[in-house]
């Protein structure tokens, strides 16, 4: 259930966020008395593809995944969302309805408020809307990416871009010669965001673990040739 009621120290902690440290304090105090916390289950969905866009979400713990299907209802979008991300960007001040569907892969929690009252402090605040811009240019960048390493022909190749993304996205260093993905990511989900089988993706990351390039045990990846794979999201 939503919590209308936050602690202080929730407010002063999201006050200075990067992505709310740009309002004016009269700004943020608009903002704060619109603010709502709500934890989510894994599994449970946030909102659902074509569910009117009424809320910006801000996540603070776990993990978020963000998907969009086509005709065929086939994956044809996959993207994660991180902790102390806002979301979603996608049809900010533009579209009425979200355009992809988000569920937690984790238990999480989030903070969210209207989109209208959001919006409306964000177009009045000029170095706010500069910073939206940044983090929206970042995104596309990303995107224009892996739509070039999905259109590579060789299967392998686009497993291990994928790979690549998802360390430099969500992986953190737990010593300097190795990052992990705190999150679980299964064989599937690899699966549809390369384009490949679940056959396909389980014998190329059986083949990586085997050359001591990853680990994977109980959905968790953790990269030991850092070099390799970074050399495949040039």
């Amino acid at each position: 259930m939503p919590t209308k009621q936050m602690k202080l120290n929730q407010l002063y902690e999201l006050r200075y966020k990067p992505v709310f440290s740009n309002f004016t304090d009269r700004e943020f105090n608009c903002l704060k008395n619109e603010f709502f916390f709500r934890t989510y289950k894994k599994g449970q969905v946030l909102f659902d593809e074509g569910d009117k866009r009424e809320k910006i979400y801000y996540l603070a713990k776990g993990l978020v995944r963000i998907e969009s299907y086509d005709e065929s209802d086939t994956f044809s979008y996959i993207d994660y969302t991180k902790p102390d991300t806002l979301f979603p960007y996608g049809g900010m001040f533009s579209d009425e309805e979200y355009y992809f569907s988000a569920y937690a892969v984790t238990d999480i929690e989030v903070y969210y408020i209207p989109t209208k009252i959001f919006e409306e402090q964000v177009t009045s605040n000029a170095e706010q809307l500069l910073y939206l811009y940044k983090n929206i240019a970042v995104l596309l960048k990303q995107q224009e990416k892996r739509i070039q390493y999905l259109a590579i022909s060789s299967a392998t190749s686009r497993i291990v871009k994928t790979l690549s993304y998802l360390m430099e996205e969500l992986g953190i260093y737990t010593t300097p010669a190795l990052i992990e993905i705190p999150f679980p990511i299964t064989i599937n989900e690899i699966a549809d965001i390369s384009g490949c089988s679940r056959e396909t993706v389980g014998s190329v990351v059986k083949q990586l673990k085997e050359a001591r390039k990853i680990e994977y045990e109980r959905k968790h990846f953790a990269f030991k040739d850092i070099t390799y794979f970074k050399s495949f999201s040039d």
